[in-house]
């Protein structure tokens, strides 16, 4: 669950490019 915690986290990052590459990581997040 430790996956989903770096998701949080990086959900709060104001980058977009954090934002693009855990859309890429997990393919089904797309909110960009």
């Amino acid at each position: 669950m430790t996956k989903q915690n770096k998701a949080f986290k990086f959900r709060l990052l104001p980058n977009k490019e954090q934002a693009v590459l855990l859309a890429k990581t997990f393919g089904c997040v797309r909110f960009v």
